[in-house]
């Protein structure tokens, strides 16, 4: 069930990309929106479940997840957090092997923790992968038009576009098969990274494009939603 559910959360990305081209200001809400609640859930539900474990190492493994998402970030040109930094020079440009890779390598990443819980035994950690799973669908939703929205910029073949965004939606649920054959310890290895990785992206998408320091009324609602939301399941 947990990769049917990270397959069509790409599967309606995809879909609302393509029918209603014109998505920017639903995208932008929605990004707004997975931000707060990845935010909410790396604190409330994957902390506690690496340090309540007596894994005192365990802030390590966020750094690392930080710093090898800033190293991915670099690679897939920020569409993880819902903008693509690539400027195509011509129509019917080459799709850029490197932001696929980075991007692929990253929802790869992510699904990691979700299955592995469920072979360990350890009903917290449970709890927080459900979280993890909900709150990683919505936020691959976002992640997933932005990727369309650029794929279909570049005018590619539909065979192309279509083959990618299948190699993008099976990413995950493979990283999640693979974490259901972790130990413990890599288990915990692995969840740190993760929520390294989520703490580093929602912060670029709540502080992102606000150098001045504005307030901005909508954008609070929508993160502080997400938030509040996170924040509900996580103590269901």
């Amino acid at each position: 069930m947990d990769y049917f559910i990270l397959f069509m959360a790409v599967v309606i990305g995809s879909g609302i990309a393509y029918f209603f081209q014109d998505n920017s200001r639903f995208s932008k809400k929605l990004l707004m929106f997975s931000a707060g609640l990845l935010l909410a859930i790396t604190i409330l539900d994957m902390f506690p479940s690496l340090y309540a474990n007596g894994r005192g190492n365990a802030g390590i493994w966020v750094i690392m997840g930080v710093g090898l998402q800033l190293f991915l970030e670099g690679i897939s040109k920020g569409i993880e957090h819902g903008h693509i930094h690539y400027h195509k020079h011509h129509e019917n440009a080459a799709i850029p092997l490197s932001v696929m890779l980075g991007l692929f390598i990253h929802s790869f990443l992510e699904g990691m923790p979700i299955e592995a819980a469920h072979h360990l035994n350890h009903n917290h950690e449970h709890h927080a992968d459900s979280n993890i799973l909900w709150a990683l669908s919505i936020h691959k939703i976002s992640e997933t038009i932005v990727l369309t929205t650029f794929l279909l910029s570049l005018k590619l073949k539909n065979t192309y576009t279509v083959l990618i965004l299948l190699l993008f939606a099976i990413s995950a649920p493979l990283g999640a098969y693979l974490g259901s054959f972790l130990n413990s310890d890599l288990y915990f290895i692995a969840m740190g990274i993760v929520a390294g990785i989520f703490l580093h992206i929602s912060s670029v998408i709540i502080f992102e494009n606000n150098e001045k320091h504005n307030l901005n009324w909508q954008k609070l609602l929508f993160v502080f939603s997400g938030m509040l939301l996170g924040f509900i399941i996580s103590t269901i």
